[in-house]
């Protein structure tokens, strides 16, 4: 990666917070109602709930398809910064957090609040959106868990992640489209996630790895609730996501 250094260190405003003492519980109402007044508000929150909390049937799994569903999902249209935080939102009432190692083939939004190095790095996102394709040993022998951070890649890049991750693998996922999966995909690898992408080597800008112990409050993805989830932004420590995006390009 080329050395890309920030002039001036810009910290998000949920320095240090987590992710229920960002979103649950808040009420968003006055941001919604830019765009939709009074009982149209309220009804506009029960959309997006109705929307991840519906329970999808064997038929409707069959013929489900990402990118409908998030091009068709109740936040699309909404602004970055409002859709995120109601995506949020859903994640933390709809879910109950995991302690458990993270498995491949599972997709996980979770806190990452202290990183071991946080010191010696440039930017880093304290709420990962990761795609999780295996689990490592140091040479010391500790474990290490490893994915891909869809919040490092641009909206158009997420989706096509998320989309031929799916399709690619959809009798695995098929299995635990209502409910997070227990089990690990024993094919998803890295190597097979790259050649998905095929020219788009900035897959490996994504790329991290994380320390299970350092790793906090953890809710395991199931598909119904994918849409839902590809709408959260990360919370950056020492860049926008402005410059997180021209990064990623610049990689």
């Amino acid at each position: 990666m080329a050395d890309i250094r920030l002039k001036k260190p810009l910290e998000n405003e949920f320095q240090g917070q987590g992710l229920e003492e960002i979103y649950k519980g808040q009420d968003f109402s006055d941001a919604t109602k830019q765009h939709r007044h009074g009982a149209r508000a309220a009804a506009f929150r029960n959309k997006i709930t109705l929307a991840s909390q519906h329970v999808y049937t064997p038929e409707e799994i069959e013929q489900f398809k990402l990118d409908e569903a998030i091009n068709l999902h109740p936040l699309s249209h909404r602004p970055t910064n409002i859709r995120s935080k109601l995506a949020y939102k859903e994640i933390l009432n709809g879910l109950k957090p995991t302690t458990k190692y993270l498995l491949p083939g599972q997709l996980v939004l979770f806190e990452y609040l202290e990183p071991k190095f946080k010191d010696e790095l440039e930017y880093y996102d304290r709420t990962p959106f990761t795609l999780f394709f295996g689990i490592t040993r140091t040479n010391d022998g500790n474990i290490r868990e490893i994915g891909l951070n869809l919040h490092y890649y641009p909206p158009h890049t997420r989706a096509r992640i998320l989309r031929k991750t799916y399709e690619v693998f959809k009798p695995y996922f098929s299995k635990y489209f209502n409910d997070p999966s227990k089990k690990p995909n024993a094919v998803i690898s890295y190597a097979s996630l790259k050649h998905l992408m095929k020219v788009n080597d900035k897959i490996g800008f994504g790329v991290k790895m994380y320390i299970p112990v350092l790793r906090g409050k953890s809710y395991i993805i199931p598909p119904r609730l994918w849409a839902t989830a590809f709408y959260t932004e990360g919370h950056f420590s020492r860049a926008t996501l402005q410059q997180i995006f021209q990064f990623w390009r610049q990689f």
